[in-house]
C-alpha cells in the first residue's frame, strides 16, 4: 500500500513537471471557457462551506486566515495569491508559536500524576519544588519568553526553591538559540542553589539537540527522568505537601 501511494505521488509529480515544462504551448490553444471550467471545478472541490462554518464558530483567527487566503487567490493573479497565502499561513504559525507561555503543573491529590494547574481542578504542590511545562517547540522565537516565565515561576514560590522540574513532553524540537538559553537557565538556577531536572523528554530530535548543543552535559548525570513523579521522588523525597 505504501509503495503504491509513493508510485502514485511520483507519477503525479512527473505529470505536473511535464505540464510546466512542455504544456504551455498546448494550453495556449485551449479555449478560455474550458480553462475557466477547470478552475471552477477545482474551486468547487476546495470550497467547503461546512468546514468554513465550523472554523468560524471555533476560532476567529483561523477563519480570518481562510477568508484572507480566498480573497488573495481570487483578486490577485493565481501565482501571486498562492504565494502570499502561503506566507500568511507561515506568519500565523510563527505568531502561534511565539504566544506559547510556560505553565505550572500540580500533582493530582493522592496520586502520582502531574497535570496543568487551573481553576477547575485542585492539586498538590511540594514545598520548594516548581514543576513547569512548555507546550511548543523551543526556538529563538519563544526562548526569551521561556526564560522570563521561568524566573517568574521561581519568584512565585512561597519560601526557598530547592528544585525546578521542566516537564518536556511537548517540546519536540530545540534550536541552537533555545539550547543556549536553556543551558544558561540551568546554570543560573544552580548558582542560586536551585537544582534543575528535566522530565518526559520524549522527542528523539529534542534529545539529540540537547546532547549536540551541550545542554545534557550542563544538566549533569541523574537529572533526566521518565516522569515528574520519578524526579520528585529521587530529588525531593522529603518535601512536604501543600494544596495548590
Amino acid at each position: 500500500m505504501g509503495n503504491q501511494l509513493f508510485l502514485q505521488s511520483l507519477v503525479a509529480c512527473l505529470a505536473v513537471l511535464a505540464t510546466i515544462l512542455y504544456g504551455a504551448p498546448m494550453l495556449d490553444n485551449v479555449p478560455e471557457a474550458a480553462l475557466a471550467g477547470v478552475l471552477f471545478f477545482v474551486a468547487g472541490r476546495i470550497f467547503r462551506l461546512r468546514e468554513m462554518r465550523e472554523i468560524a464558530a471555533s476560532t476567529r483567527a483561523e477563519f480570518l486566515l481562510v477568508v484572507a487566503t480566498a480573497l488573495l487567490v481570487t483578486i490577485l493573479p493565481v501565482q501571486n495569491g498562492v504565494a502570499l497565502a502561503i506566507l500568511l499561513s507561515l506568519a500565523h504559525g510563527v505568531f502561534t508559536t511565539t504566544r506559547t507561555r510556560l505553565i505550572e503543573f500540580a500533582r493530582r491529590p493522592g496520586g502520582s500524576v502531574w497535570w496543568p494547574q487551573d481553576w477547575s481542578t485542585t492539586g498538590e504542590q511540594l514545598e520548594g519544588v516548581v514543576v513547569v511545562a512548555f507546550q511548543a517547540p523551543l526556538s529563538f522565537l519563544n526562548a526569551y519568553g521561556f526564560r522570563k516565565d521561568l524566573e517568574e515561576a521561581i519568584e512565585r514560590v512561597q519560601g526557598p526553591t530547592r528544585l525546578l522540574i521542566l516537564e518536556a513532553s511537548s517540546i519536540v524540537e530545540i534550536d541552537y538559540t533555545a539550547a543556549q538559553i536553556l543551558g544558561e537557565a540551568i546554570r543560573d538556577c544552580r548558582k542560586h542553589g536551585v537544582d534543575f531536572a528535566i522530565a518526559r523528554l520524549e522527542s528523539v530530535r529534542a534529545q539529540a539537540a540537547l546532547e549536540r548543543f551541550g545542554v545534557l552535559a550542563t544538566l549533569g548525570q541523574g537529572r533526566l527522568f521518565h516522569s515528574v513523579d520519578e524526579a520528585t521522588r529521587t530529588l525531593a523525597p522529603d518535601a512536604a505537601v501543600r494544596q495548590a
